[in-house]
Formats: structure tokens, sequence, C-alpha cells
């Protein structure tokens, strides 16, 4: 996977065809996180790469379509549109 994208390179760990989902992501987002942590104490700036992970307006955008969908549940309407971040 590499050859095609670093991205993909540094987060595939399994060869072709093997099955990868929720472990490896969770994985993915602590690795890259450390990295970004151990890079600022060291007083250096993380690699791009290293930032691939989500942050608070994730968390509050996933949140708010939790709300979306709760609020769709309990709504006749036949669509709930979510609010913005």
């Amino acid at each position: 996977m590499g050859a095609y994208s670093a991205a993909a390179g540094r987060n595939t760990r399994l060869p072709s065809g093997h099955p990868e989902a929720f472990l490896e992501a969770f994985a993915n987002n602590y690795r890259n996180f450390a990295e970004a942590v151990k890079a600022n104490i060291a007083g250096e700036k993380p690699s791009e790469l290293a930032l691939d992970f989500p942050g608070v307006n994730e968390g509050v955008r996933g949140m708010l379509f939790i709300e979306t969908v709760i609020a769709s549940s309990k709504s006749k309407q036949k669509w709930t549109k979510m609010k913005s971040v």
C-alpha cells in the first residue's frame, strides 16, 4: 500500500486481502496522537501523517450526529437536518 500512498502504507498493518477494521482504526489514532505529543514535548513539529487523528471538532460533530439521530427518531418528519459545527 505504501507505494500508492504514504498515509495508506502507514495505516495498513496486514497484507492485502486480510480484513482490517475497528481495532486497527483505534491503534492508528493512538499511535498518531502519541507521536504528535512526543514531537511537541521534544519541541519539534509533528509530521503531517502523525497529525492524522480526530480532534475536538470531530468529537463535537459526532455528538451532533447522535443528537440528530435521536431527534429524528422522535420526529414524524422524513428527514432531520443536522446542525453545523
